[in-house]
Parts: structure tokens; sequence; C-alpha cells
């Protein structure tokens, strides 16, 4: 459990109260640091941030379980709530169900806090529940919030997960509200107006919320605000810079939309420096235009931060040169990490290698970067990047070194090294080294470039002998692993993407790989042999082999693999010949396939055997051979294959019948839903990526939609009930938000078709079903997005019409 949230709840349950000059979260800290010293907790870690996690000791635990009785329950698979008694206070949920019976909640009237600790993504509506006027805490992944309303005497109220679009206005009436946490609250776009009636509120945390764009105005006025991670600056009244003047803030900040400050003395009016309980400060541009780096170097020197900051991150700054306080040890003596991100115009950075702390860097995205640190170090002993230990560079064509005085010894701690597109560094000797990950500069780099990002190769052999994990992608030029790495002989795991030309492992390289355990080759479309160096893999435990299709034989010396026990193939028309000689091999996962052979029935060692997509209509009869096989997994099989596997009866049920666990999944087939389902994905995956985000559109959501969608379109034509039915789906805000997302993608699917000579009966019915969608949205209107400027109940009569 997070300290921050344990003080959090004390604070919403009324278990501790602000004593004199003291406020309220350091009582909190002080109750913590006296129960951590009697030995309550246990497990205590405290990261490079400063943020404290612990559990619970189990004497204490089971203690206070005794003596909380049934005021006390937890949810979860082993418990039950039908037998919830009226006196329960806290109720905490970890079961992990689509639906909870809320009929036993009705007679808990001294409910205090509900908290989910299992959020899913079904967006389950808070209108069933009854009105716990008593509640103090609630964590929920609710959409549909009216009955908030009702919590007058709520405290903390955590959304995470929710489909929310934006937070309803009777959020702002709960005025004893001391904690607000949204998180993961993907589709939130804004927070209510009259958030400032709120007067009460010390904490507001927003995590996870990428389409938020504005923050309600006048926020300032909340006097008792004591964290706010997030600000968005606009040129709106009353969203400007110095709303945060009079906030004694502390935490994090993050404060994005500085491209909308005018000038340096609207930036001043922030007073970053008077915040002392400030920890993490991140400032981001929305716009990296040069012509606007003058501002924005005037800007920055005057969001002067305290000189207590444990991290700070720098984002889309379009100026040439950074501030005189960036380049003040002392104010940046604190820093533990640092992230300067898409600083394209930047020449020369901080001495961050003077730094006594700093354990992380990332740095990205400039282009005249020679040296990360270029200062001078006079002292004899004086080490540069002395407590570094995770160091990311990227996209730096120009960078050359870590530091611009060579003599000087760096680096003496890192572990962590990450190096992507930067083609002329030299590294130095790294003697604390132990992961590395290396992409190169992709296939429209130039050869200096592919050239200089293999000597890093090269360099890694020479100076790096500790490493325990290397990484390589990229690389589609590289057709033999340099014959350095062979001294790598403390290497555990080594993976290889995209090495396109790479045709065959040299021997002496494996042969040095003595310690190797884990070996991955993804994306190798030309590796043809492993070559008998594999032999020399004694301690090799798992081997993962994907979209190598020319590799068809592995080794004659597989037998020597002694310690191999799971083996992975994904994407290759067959498994390669060899597999069987493996002696000990226990686990085998094959996915997307042509075929399986005959001889897998040799590998009588083998455990467990998954095939997922594998083009089978039978199989193998050598597979009764497979003795001790206690799982066998057939996902995506063809139908006649499953009638094949049917029990007693089938044709190849006595090869599998003395299997103890047996599963078999029949192949799906693709509908039009599922068609459009796909392109949905695929087209939000791309948003995503535009905003920074990396993760596919929430299945249940968007079935939802879908559900919604052919149901509307379906009883379109009808009358009556089902024109009302209608018009009720039309209050749903969420779902029209939703369906603007549907209708871009939409189009992006029917132009796809329309490039197709032959029609099928596909294109025609997402052709209808494009023209209603477009009809239903633009009302005739060029703007598809009006309706986010009217009012919503005069937008729903307007549908109804059209309806």
């Amino acid at each position: 459990m997070e300290k921050q949230q344990l003080i959090h709840l004390w604070m919403a349950n009324g278990l501790i109260k602000s004593k004199g000059k003291l406020e309220i979260e350091d009582v909190g800290n002080e109750a913590w640091e006296e129960l951590c010293q009697r030995s309550f907790f246990q497990e205590v870690e405290i990261d490079e941030l400063g943020r404290t996690t612990f559990k619970m000791h189990d004497l204490f635990h089971e203690l206070a379980q005794s003596i909380m009785g049934e005021e006390c329950r937890v949810y979860d698979e082993s418990a039950s709530l039908t037998n919830l008694s009226t006196r329960v206070h806290h109720v905490t949920c970890l079961k992990p169900e689509r639906e909870v019976n809320m009929d036993p909640f009705k007679k808990a009237e001294s409910l205090r806090s509900m908290i989910n600790l299992y959020p899913l993504d079904d967006h389950r509506n808070l209108n069933g529940l009854p009105p716990f006027n008593s509640l103090r805490a609630l964590r929920t992944n609710a959409s549909q919030l009216s009955e908030l309303k009702s919590l007058t005497h709520l405290r903390y109220l955590n959304l995470r997960s929710s489909g929310i679009t934006t937070l309803p206005e009777c959020v702002s009436r709960l005025q004893k509200l001391q904690i607000l946490k949204l998180e993961r609250c993907e589709n939130l776009s804004c927070l209510p107006k009259h958030l400032t009636q709120l007067k009460d509120l010390r904490h507001l945390l927003i995590e996870y919320c990428h389409s938020l764009v504005e923050m309600p105005p006048n926020i300032g006025e909340l006097k008792c605000l004591r964290t706010l991670n997030l600000f968005i600056v606009d040129k709106k009244e009353g969203r400007g810079l110095s709303e945060l003047r009079d906030l004694q803030l502390g935490g994090k900040l993050r404060i994005k939309g500085l491209e909308n400050v005018i000038n340096e003395g609207d930036a001043r009016d922030a007073n970053l420096s008077a915040k002392k309980k400030l920890e993490n400060l991140y400032l981001s541009w929305g716009s990296s235009d040069s012509r606007r780096g003058a501002n924005a170097e005037r800007i920055l020197e005057a969001l002067e931060p305290p000189s207590n900051l444990k991290s700070f991150g720098m984002n889309g700054y379009s100026g040439v040169e950074l501030p005189s306080w960036m380049q003040n040890t002392s104010i940046l003596s604190s820093l533990v990490m640092v992230i300067l991100y898409d600083c394209k115009n930047c020449k020369h950075l901080p001495p961050l290698g003077k730094l006594p702390h700093l354990t992380v860097l990332y740095v990205s995205g400039m282009k005249d970067v020679k040296y990360i640190d270029e200062d001078s170090y006079d002292g004899v002993d004086e080490k540069a990047f002395k407590s570094l230990k995770d160091l990311t560079l990227s996209k730096l064509p120009n960078l050359e070194g870590m530091l611009g005085d060579e003599r000087v010894e760096m680096l003496p701690l890192l572990s962590k090294l990450k190096v992507s597109c930067v083609p002329k560094i030299k590294l130095p000797l790294l003697p604390s080294l132990e992961h590395i990950w290396i992409k190169g500069t992709g296939s429209d780099s130039d050869h200096s470039d592919s050239e200089g990002m293999a000597s890093i190769l090269e360099a890694i052999g020479q100076n790096m002998q500790h490493v325990k994990t290397l990484c390589i992608s990229d690389f589609p030029k590289l057709k033999a692993l340099p014959h350095e790495l062979s001294s790598l002989s403390s290497l555990q795991k080594l993976e290889i993407y995209g090495g396109d030309e790479l045709e065959s492992f040299s021997e002496n390289v494996l042969q040095g790989l003595c310690s190797l355990q884990s070996l991955t080759i993804h994306s190798c479309k030309k590796l043809r042999s492993l070559s008998e160096g594999v032999g020399h893999l004694t301690r090799l435990e798992s081997l993962d082999i994907m979209i190598c299709p020319k590799l068809v034989t592995l080794p004659s010396n597989m037998n020597k693999l002694v310690s191999l026990r799971g083996v992975l193939i994904a994407c290759c028309d067959t498994l390669p010949e060899g597999l069987q000689h493996v002696p000990s091999l226990q686990s085998l996962e094959v996915y997307e396939s042509n075929s399986i052979p005959e001889w897998l029935g040799e590998i009588t060692s083998l455990q467990k055997l998954e095939l997922t997509r594998v083009r089978l209509r039978s199989l193998p009869s050598s597979f009764r051979n497979l003795t001790s096989l206690r799982e066998l997994s057939i996902d995506g099989c063809h139908k006649e294959l499953q009638k094949r596997c049917t029990r007693v009866t089938g044709q190849d049920w006595q090869a599998i019948a003395h299997i103890p666990q047996f599963k078999l999944i029949p192949i799906h087939e693709e509908t039009f839903s599922d068609k459009i389902r796909s392109k949905w994905r695929s087209w939000q995956l791309r948003r995503d990526r535009h905003r920074g985000r990396h993760h596919f559109a929430k299945d249940d959501r968007f079935d939802i939609l879908v559900e919604r969608l052919f149901y509307w379109y379906k009883i379109r034509s009808h009358l009556g009930k089902a024109q009302e039915m209608i018009y009720g789906w039309c209050l749903d805000k969420r779902f029209f938000s939703s369906l603007i997302y549907l209708f871009v993608f939409l189009t992006d699917f029917y132009l796809d078709y329309q490039k197709i000579t032959q029609k099928n009966v596909i294109y025609h019915k997402l052709e209808v079903l494009y023209k209603e969608v477009r009809k239903f949205i633009w009302f005739e209107n060029p703007k598809p997005l009006i309706f986010a400027k009217r009012n919503m109940n005069e937008f729903s009569n307007q549908i109804f019409i059209v309806a």
C-alpha cells in the first residue's frame, strides 16, 4: 500500500486532524512514522522520488480484523456480501466480477468507506446504489455518477478507469470533499466549471487522463489545495499561470500548454520558487515552433523552481539556450531524475554530470547536442555522473559522448543503458553496466549512421564484460554479430529484433556466451542457421524464435542443451528440424504455423504444449507417445480437427486421451462486426500513438458502442417505443463522444474499401452504415463536432427529430 493513500483514507474517515501549525497531512505522516517504529508495518520501501510503499504486519492485521469484526469486510473470491451486517463501516472489493449485487448494501446505513481495488472496464452505474449519506470514501469505476449528489459527507472520491467524458457538476456540490483522484479516465475531456466551490479540497490528482484539454477557471480560489499534479495553461480568463501564485502546492506538478503563456511576467506569476514542498516538476510546450524560441527562453527563465526538486522534466521547449537557473548546480543539486524530451533547438545541456544525486537521466530529440555535459572538471578525483544508474539516450544524431573532457572518470554506478538512434556516440568504460538496450537507426538511415550504431555493439564487447542483459533491435543491415560480443561471459539474456540481413550466428560468438540463459530471435527473415556454437549454451533455459521463416533446421548438437526447458516458435512455416533432440524440453508454444511434424512425438519429456492458430485438420499420430504431457491447448483450430478430437468418438481422441488437461478452442469466423471492431482498434492505436500513448482501445467500451449503434440502425425505421429508446440513448454523452470517434474510423474504413475494384457485400453494408452515421452526426452540417458546442438537451431533441 502507498503511504499517501493511507493518509488520505485516514483524513476521509476523520481519524486525524490538524494540530496547531501542523497541517493534517503532517499529522498523518507523524502517525504513520510512529506506527512504523512500533512494527505495525513491514517491507517498507522508499523509491528515488521519496514515494513510500509498505505492508501491514501479519500479526497486527489479524489483531485488527478480530477487533473490527463485522465493521470491516473484504469482498474477494472467498467471501460473499450476501450476509452483510448492518454494522459494517468499511467494504473493500477485490473480486473481479462484472456485476456486483448491491441489494445487501441497502441495510448498510453506516457505511463509511467503499473501495473497489479491482476496477474493471465495464463502467457500471452508481444509479443502482442506495443513497449512502454516511459515506466518507469512495473508489469506483462507474460512469453514471448521478447518485453522487446525495453523498453529502463524501471526503474522498477516486474515479479509476471510468468511461466518463465529463465530470458531472454535482461533484462541485460535495462541499466536504478533500481528495479528488481521477485515474485512467481516458475519455475525460473537461472538469466542472464550478469546481472552485469545493473550498475544502486539498488534493486534486489527475493521472493518465490524456483527453483532458482544459482546467476549470479560477482554480487559484482553492486556497486549501496542497496537491495539483496537472495544470493546463489557456489564454482564456482565469486559466493562466497566475492561478498558481498563492497555492501552497507540494508533491508533483505538471504544467502543460506553456505555448499559451504570453510573456515572462505571466510565467513569473506562477511563483514556483516559493513552493518549497514541490518535489516533481514537469514543463510541457505543445508547439516547438522555432519562431517562438526567444519567448520560450524568457518564459522558462521565469519558471525557476525551488531548490529541493527531486525530479524535473521538460518537453517541446523551442528555445536555443537554457535559463541561468538550469546552469546553477545549487538549484539542481537535489535532483534524482531528469527528463529532457524533444527540445529540438537546444545545443547545450545543464552540467548534469555534477549533480550528486542524479540517478535517472532521459535525453531525447535534440539534433545539435554534442555532449551531455560540456562543463570543465578541475578536481583530479572528481567523478562525473557519480550516482547515475539508469541512462536513456534517443534521437541524438550528433551526440559524440557523455563529457567534453574525456579524461574525467564517469558513470561508475551505471547499471542500465538504453541507446536509440545515436550513431556517433563513443561509449566509455562502464564497469557496473548490467543491462543494455541498443536500437539502430532503422532502414531509412544512411550508411554512415548504420555503421556508427554497429560500432556501439563492438564497444559493448570491449568495455562492458559484466553485462547480463543485451537487447539489439532495428539493425536491418547487420549481417553478423560482432565477434567482440564473445567476451560477454556474464551475459544471461540476449534479444535480437529486426536483423533483416542477419543470416547466421557466429560459432565464435556463441561459444563465449557461456552464462546465457535466455535467447530471443525476432524478425530475422534471412536467418538460416544458429551454427554449431549453440552446443556451448549449456545453461540456456529459454529459446524464443519469431518470424524467422527461413530457419527450418537447428544445429545437430541440440542434444547438448541440457538446461533448455521452454521453447516458443511463432510465425514460422513449420517447427525447425532438430528441436526433437533437446533432452529436457518441458514446455513448447507454437503460434501461426502451417504444420506440426510427426517427429514432435519424439519429445517425450514434454509436459506442456500450446498450439495457437496452427493450421491443422488432424493431429499427428505420434501424440500418443507424449506420455509425460500434462497440458495440451489448441486455440483457433479448424472445425474438422474439433470433430476429430471429440471425446471418445473422435478419430484423434486415442492420441490425446491420456492427457489430464486438454483445452480446444475452435477458430472464430470473423463477422462484419468483427472486421469493424478490428479496424476500430487499428485506427485508435494510431490515434493513441499520435498522442504519445501505446495501447489498444478498451474492448468493453467499444462492444457497448457497437451493440448500441447496430441496434439503433436496426430499429430506426420503427415507430413508437423504438423512437423513445433512441431518444433515451441520445442522453448518453459518452455514447455520442464515442460515436464521433466511430465516425472518424468509419471514414477511414470506407475510403479503404472504395479502393477495391470488386465491391462485395461488406462494402455495401459499410456504405449504408457510413452514410447513416454521417447523417446522424452531421445534420447536413459541415462541422462534425458541432454537438460539443450545443446544449445537450437541444442536441438530443434534434437527434430525436432526425431519428
